[in-house]
């Protein structure tokens, strides 16, 4: 890395951690406030909400950085330009693109540090969030311990195969009995086949797939079909049991969500909406719509820091005698208007074109402002 562009990034660097430091403490202050009387009456201390707050801090980001990276920018490349800076590089035989590099490269980190962050740390982030919220949900959540959710239905349409888990963790990938309830799976190969159930007090995801613990298993006799012989294993593993705890964790969040307005952002992952796609292959054409759609958004998010770069930098650069606050102005307006344009593309057109209305806008306003930063002088 050249001394410039360790220059111009360190220029920029302190202004945005103090703008994303300030944003998020206003959010969680105003948040704080709404939220308290909950907080109370779930008996949470000072601990709990703290943790509860850091578990839920990435469902923001991705307002709160793209944000956070525009005032920065323009403030960092404003002041380059007060001090005539920028006419010193260019005179030096910089070009406005080179010049550039910098923030586009950090536009692309804070881009890929998105996607990891919406894939990785927010789905899980938000359900341990309810349950700290809650006062740890049920009773036989709270017995079990943190984690754990109660009273799993499950099916695969696929295999058509029906799962019913009195107590279920996705984090670690395993499934267990409570009191008397055991671990139901009942399936048929085909419908002319008679059903096979097994009951299990335990069940662990690894290597090989799910192994269960303890099970019975009424498994009808070949040639008597009406026979359900009772079998005991100390321990069974069916390698046709390929549903997976992310497939089983995506089901619990995405099935509830359809009953929401069809363009809202969902806290659910790219692996856990393939999942869900995958055991329901014959969902009906609105909801497959719907998923398609969240699945695009998925993706074109996170290059929203990108776009804020490409926007910022025409506008916050010098270009002739144009007065530096109108810049700035012009600037967060044209940002704003991008990210009304997101909302309004999702809402109207989501469902028609979901590749049109999730990369239409960044397609649009990328194209314009990268145009632009070639004209700047």
């Amino acid at each position: 890395m050249r001394l410039l562009d360790r220059y111009l990034i360190r220029e920029w660097f302190v202004p945005f951690i103090i703008c994303l430091a300030g944003f998020m403490v206003l959010w969680i202050a105003f948040d704080l406030i709404n939220e308290l009387s909950d907080f109370t009456e779930a008996g949470l201390g000072v601990a709990e909400i703290v943790r509860y707050y850091w578990m839920t801090l990435p469902g923001n980001f991705f307002v709160v950085v793209p944000v956070a990276l525009l005032l920065s920018l323009m403030y960092a490349i404003n002041q380059h330009s007060r001090h005539h800076e920028f006419i010193a590089i260019r005179n030096a035989g910089v070009g406005m693109l080179r010049m550039s590099a910098p923030y586009l490269v950090v536009g692309v980190l804070l881009s890929a540090g998105l996607f990891w962050s919406n894939e990785k740390w927010l789905p899980n982030g938000l359900r341990e969030g309810e349950i700290i919220k809650s006062g740890q949900a049920t009773d036989e959540e709270n017995q079990l311990g943190r984690g754990w959710i109660a009273d799993v239905k499950f099916r695969n349409d696929e295999a058509n195969r029906s799962w019913q888990i009195p107590a279920f963790n996705p984090a670690i990938g395993e499934m267990r009995g409570v009191g008397k309830k055991p671990i139901i799976i009942s399936w048929k190969w085909d419908d002319e086949q008679p059903k096979r159930e097994i009951m299990a007090v335990k069940g662990t995801w690894g290597k090989g797939g799910w192994k269960f613990h303890q099970v019975r298993d009424y498994k009808p006799t070949e040639g008597f079909p009406e026979a359900h012989p009772i079998r005991f294993h100390e321990t069974l593993q069916l390698e046709e049991f390929d549903e997976t705890p992310t497939q089983i964790g995506g089901e619990l969040k995405i099935a509830p969500l359809f009953d929401k307005r069809a363009h809202k952002r969902w806290s659910v992952s790219l692996a856990e909406i393939d999942g869900y796609r995958r055991i329901h292959p014959h969902i009906t054409p609105e909801k497959k719509a719907i998923l398609n759609a969240q699945y695009q958004v998925r993706l074109a998010e996170p290059l929203t820091c990108l776009i804020v770069v490409l926007i910022a930098i025409p506008f916050a650069a010098p270009s002739g005698r144009r007065n530096a606050a109108v810049g700035v102005a012009a600037g967060i307006i044209v940002c704003l208007a991008f990210f009304m344009v997101q909302q309004f593309s999702m809402a109207v057109i989501g469902q028609l074109s979901p590749h049109l209305a999730a990369w239409a806008p960044h397609a649009l306003f990328g194209g314009i402002s990268a145009w632009q930063i070639t004209r700047v002088r």
